[in-house]
C-alpha cells in the first residue's frame, strides 16, 4: 500500500499509493529558491500589498523556524488561513495539513477536508488527491472508494501524476468501479510517461506477474525495474529499496542474452519515461 505520507516530507511535497492512499504528513507550500516571495527581508513589504503568495510563505517561515523566527504552528496557522481568505489555495492546503497533522490546533480530519475540498473546488490538483485520500481510507469523512476514485480522476484529469497512479491502482484492485486490468495499465502508463517512479515499478510488477499481455514477460519488466531505479527520488528511499532488491532477484533469472535485450529495452524507456521533475508543492510548482 502507497500513502500520501510516503511522497510528503516536512520540507517537500514531492509528487503526492497501494491500495490506499493515505494519512497526511506536515508537507508546506516550499517557494521557489530565490523569489521575492521567500526572501525573509521582502516578505513583509509583500505582504503588505496583501500578496497572498508571500502571507502564506510567512507561515512557511514559521513553520520551519526560519527567517529569523522560531518556530511556531499557531503563527503559522494565522498566516496560512490569512492567505487561504484570499483565495490562494496553496494557503488552504497548509491550513488542511496543519489540522490534519493537529500542529498548533486539535488534530481534525474533519476540519482537514473542509479546507482541501474548498482548494480542490477551486481546480487545485493537490487537494483533489488529497480529499480522494481521505474518501480512500475514511478520515473525516465515511469512507466512499467511489467518491475517493471520482476525485483521484479529477486530479488525473489535471495532469497530476498521483492522481493518475491512484486511478490505476483502484482499476486494477476494483476498488469503487469494476476492476478493469488494461485501462489500469494505461492509467499507469500516463503516470510512468510523466516520471512517476512509483507507476513505472507497479508495471514491471505486472509484467513479471504476466498481467499484461499473455504471458509473463521477465526482460521488460527487468527493464522496468532498472529504469524505475532511475526515477526514485529521496522521498521514495523505501521504496526505492524494494525496487532494487526486485531488480536483482529478477536478474539472477534472466541469461545474458536477455539481459542484454533488457538492456536495450531500458534505452528506449528512458525516452518514453522522462526524469521526475523537481519535488512538486501544493500549488504545483516546484522547489
Amino acid at each position: 500500500m502507497r500513502t500520501l505520507a510516503t511522497a510528503l516530507s516536512l520540507a517537500l511535497l514531492a509528487t503526492l499509493p497501494a491500495a490506499h492512499a493515505a494519512p497526511q504528513e506536515e508537507t508546506f507550500t516550499i517557494p521557489e529558491s530565490g523569489a521575492d516571495n521567500v526572501d525573509p527581508n521582502k516578505l513583509s513589504s509583500l505582504a503588505d500589498r496583501n500578496d497572498p503568495r508571500a502571507i502564506n510563505n510567512v507561515g512557511w517561515l514559521w513553520v520551519r523556524g526560519e527567517g529569523g523566527v522560531k518556530q511556531d504552528y499557531k503563527e503559522a496557522m494565522q498566516w496560512f488561513k490569512h492567505a487561504a481568505k484570499m483565495g490562494y489555495t496553496p494557503a488552504m492546503n497548509n491550513v488542511g495539513l496543519l489540522y490534519a497533522q493537529g500542529h498548533g490546533v486539535k488534530q481534525s480530519y474533519e476540519e482537514a477536508f473542509k479546507w482541501w475540498m474548498r482548494a480542490a473546488e477551486r481546480g487545485d490538483a493537490w487537494a483533489m488527491t488529497a480529499v480522494g485520500d481521505l474518501y480512500e481510507n475514511g478520515q473525516g469523512v465515511p469512507q466512499n472508494y467511489e467518491l475517493a476514485l471520482n476525485w483521484y480522476r479529477e486530479a488525473a484529469r489535471e495532469g497530476d501524476s498521483l492522481g493518475m497512479w491512484n486511478v490505476g491502482n483502484f482499476l486494477e484492485l476494483g476498488l469503487g468501479t469494476a476492476r478493469d486490468i488494461p485501462q489500469a495499465v494505461e492509467w499507469f502508463r500516463k503516470s510512468a510517461e510523466r516520471g512517476y517512479a512509483p507507476a513505472i515499478h507497479r508495471l514491471a510488477l505486472m509484467m513479471e506477474a504476466g498481467k499484461i499481455g499473455e504471458s509473463p514477460d521477465l526482460v521488460e519488466a527487468y527493464a522496468h525495474y532498472a529504469i524505475a531505479s532511475e526515477r526514485y527520488t529521496a522521498e521514495d528511499a523505501d521504496e526505492a529499496e524494494e525496487n532494487g532488491r526486485l531488480l536483482r532477484v529478477l536478474r539472477k533469472k534472466l541469461s545474458a542474452e536477455q539481459l542484454q535485450a533488457a538492456d536495450a529495452r531500458k534505452g528506449v524507456l528512458a525516452g518514453q519515461y522522462r526524469k521526475p521533475e523537481k519535488p512538486r508543492t501544493p500549488d504545483g510548482s516546484s522547489t
